[in-house]
C-alpha cells in the first residue's frame, strides 16, 4: 500500500499539481528522455517552462480516458486516479498513473493513439520507460497499459475506433527501472532548488 503521505496533490487542483510537479521528475519527463534529443527537450522544458497548447488530439485522450478506465474496470479491480505520487526513496522522483488497484500493487496507464501499435512490443520507448517509472515510484508489481485507436467522425472530428481498448500486463523491468533511475537523477540535476 501506497502511504498517504505519498499521495501528493490531485490534478483537479490543477495550479498546485503543476507547481507540485516542477519541483521534481516525472514519468513523463523519465520516458520522453531517453534519448540526446529527448533529453535536451525535457531539460529545456525544465530551464523555461511552457505550457504545451492543448489540442484536439489531448482532449480526445482526456475525454476517453474515463471510458478506458471503465471498460478495465470490468475486467481489473481498478480505479481512475489522478493523485501526483511520491516514491519512498525521494518525493522529488513523481508520477501520476491513470489508474490504482486499491491494494496498489497495479497500476493503469492509458493512451489513445492514431496508430494500431498491434501489441506492446510495437509501443514507443517513451511509454514504456513512463510505464517502468510509475511502477517504481508506486511500488507496484505490474501495468494494465492500454490504448484505443482514434478515428475520424464524418464531421472531421475524433472517435473511438475500436469498441473497447486493447491491453496488456506489464511487469516490471529491473534494468530499465535502473536506467529511469539513472536519468531522473540527471534530469533532478537542471531543477531549480529554492
Amino acid at each position: 500500500m501506497i502511504e498517504k503521505s505519498r499521495f501528493l496533490v490531485q490534478s483537479a487542483d490543477y495550479d498546485e499539481w503543476i507547481r507540485v510537479r516542477a519541483t521534481g521528475v516525472t514519468a513523463t519527463m523519465v520516458g520522453k528522455a531517453h534519448d540526446e534529443k529527448g533529453f535536451a527537450e525535457v531539460s529545456a522544458q525544465i530551464a523555461d517552462p511552457t505550457p504545451i497548447p492543448d489540442n484536439a488530439y489531448m482532449a480526445f485522450g482526456r475525454d476517453q480516458e474515463p471510458n478506458i478506465i471503465a471498460r478495465l474496470a470490468e475486467r481489473f479491480d481498478i480505479e481512475g486516479n489522478d493523485w501526483l505520487i511520491a516514491s519512498t526513496e525521494e518525493q522529488w522522483m513523481m508520477a501520476t498513473p491513470d489508474g490504482l488497484s486499491p491494494d496498489h500493487g497495479r497500476i493503469v496507464e492509458v493512451k489513445t493513439t492514431g496508430r494500431d501499435w498491434g501489441s506492446y512490443d510495437f509501443v514507443p520507448l517513451s511509454y514504456k520507460r513512463q510505464v517502468q517509472w510509475q511502477l517504481f515510484v508506486t511500488g507496484a508489481e505490474e501495468c494494465v497499459f492500454a490504448w484505443m485507436l482514434r478515428g475520424k467522425s464524418p464531421d472531421g472530428g475524433f472517435v473511438p475506433a475500436w469498441v473497447g481498448p486493447k491491453y496488456v500486463t506489464v511487469k516490471r523491468q529491473p534494468r530499465m527501472i535502473d536506467d529511469c533511475i539513472s536519468t531522473a537523477h540527471k534530469l533532478y540535476a537542471h531543477i531549480p532548488h529554492s
